[in-house]
């Protein structure tokens, strides 16, 4: 799945670059630095882009997937994968990926421990 995930992330960029629209509102997701809305997750969202490259970068990467990372932090737009680009996408992959891989770990074995104990008792 992390394969077909970065292949599809690239995908998505080549397309976005090709198409030379801004068909996902990625526009929007850079507007999420001036959010003073209701939402704590968006207020936090805001919060943590307002701190930097490497905060963005991290932060985007575990709420969204590379390609919304990438474009987000991309210098222009539609002008195609420039040597920083590639660095960005390649760690907002492995860190999403790293993430979910622990979330899904960390499910699996509270339902297992749960099990455990529903078995013992």
């Amino acid at each position: 799945m992390s394969v077909l995930s970065f292949l599809v992330c690239l995908l998505l960029l080549k397309f976005y670059d090709w198409s030379k629209r801004d068909w996902l509102g990625i526009e929007a997701v850079k507007s999420m630095k001036h959010y003073e809305g209701n939402s704590r997750l968006g207020r936090l969202i805001a919060w943590l882009l307002c701190r930097g490259d490497a905060v963005a970068c991290v932060t985007l990467s575990l709420r969204y997937d590379p390609f919304i990372t990438t474009a987000y932090l991309r210098r222009g737009a539609f002008n195609g994968m420039m040597t920083r680009d590639w660095r960005i996408f390649v760690l907002s992959w492995f860190i999403g990926n790293a993430w979910w891989c622990l979330f899904c770990y960390a499910g699996v074995e509270t339902v297992a421990g749960l099990w455990r104990w529903i078995v013992k008792s």
